[in-house]
């Protein structure tokens, strides 16, 4: 939940792979995003699909992982109707799940009364666990115990007309919780918002934040203890989070390259220049998830 990721030195450059096929026999558990890596929010890279038919043959171990504010249930159906059945994984890891679990354990905000008093930031009310999570809406900051951002308007990449509101909110020191690290996804070559940039803003102006979701290793903190000594891969196509991600669990990675740095890459940023700016380098890389 620290904002503190670390930022390493990139002296490697990934092995290029032809596909997952390549590797798969060197490790037994895989965690696997989602977003730009097996689908783009409208439809399932068929390659993709059948590279995890292949690892369930083999019985490997699966974990999908996701920084979408939605619980885990609700994310389960979604991935069904898109043709991803619980059948092709072991288990699905979201960021709006740990984000309830955080909130009922009392782990944030363990003082304050239940139920908390919370403004809402959830453009297309993603939030469906606020109840269990014991948190009620208000329409006003004035009454806030704390702010969720869960899910914003894609298209407001400037997030500079929150600051009248943060402003406030800092003044009366609430904790900005936010259920999904991303600041962007890419979505057919467009680059959509997220909540990660409304964070961003809040902890730059001064305020108290929270952040649940890749990279910080609270996600993966069950799985790594349930598989402890298996050999584990993530992959990702994100430098910034789930790369990073995998950095930060100690554990080999393999970057997409048709994802999150697409644009950057067709434009002819090379692999080292990316690994430079970032501060991060994989220990494989393919075009997208095949298996080869």
């Amino acid at each position: 939940m620290n904002r503190n990721t670390p930022i390493l030195s990139a002296p490697l450059m990934g092995q290029h792979l032809a596909g997952l096929s390549d590797i798969v026999s060197n490790y037994d558990v895989f965690i696997i995003d989602l977003w730009g890596v097996i689908y783009n929010g409208k439809e399932v890279f068929q390659p993709a699909l059948e590279t995890l038919k292949n690892l369930r043959n083999q019985g490997k171990i699966v974990y999908l992982t996701t920084n979408n504010p939605r619980a885990r249930p609700d994310g389960i159906k979604f991935l069904s109707k898109q043709g991803i059945t619980p059948d092709l994984y072991s288990e699905l890891i979201t960021a709006g799940q740990k984000t309830l679990e955080l909130f009922k354990m009392r782990i944030i905000e363990p003082e304050k009364k239940r139920p908390l008093k919370t403004f809402f930031i959830d453009h297309g009310e993603l939030c469906g666990w606020a109840e269990e999570a014991q948190l009620i809406g208000v329409n006003e900051i004035e009454e806030a115990d704390i702010i969720l951002a869960t899910h914003m308007d894609e298209s407001h990449l400037d997030v500079t007309p929150y600051m009248p509101l943060f402003c406030h909110a800092i003044e009366r020191n609430l904790t900005l919780v936010c259920a999904n690290p991303d600041k962007y996804i890419i979505q057919n070559e467009h680059k959509k918002a997220r909540v990660g940039l409304l964070s961003e803003l809040y902890h730059k102006m001064g305020g108290r934040i929270i952040e649940v979701g890749k990279p910080h290793p609270i996600m993966f903190e069950e799985v790594m203890m349930a598989h402890a000594g298996k050999p584990a891969l993530l992959i990702g196509d994100s430098l910034v989070t789930d790369i990073h991600a995998a950095a930060n669990l100690k554990i080999d990675s393999l970057f997409i390259m048709s994802g999150y740095h697409s644009h950057e890459i067709h434009i002819g940023v090379s692999l080292s220049s990316l690994y430079q700016h970032y501060g991060i380098a994989p220990t494989y890389v393919c075009e997208q998830l095949y298996w080869g």
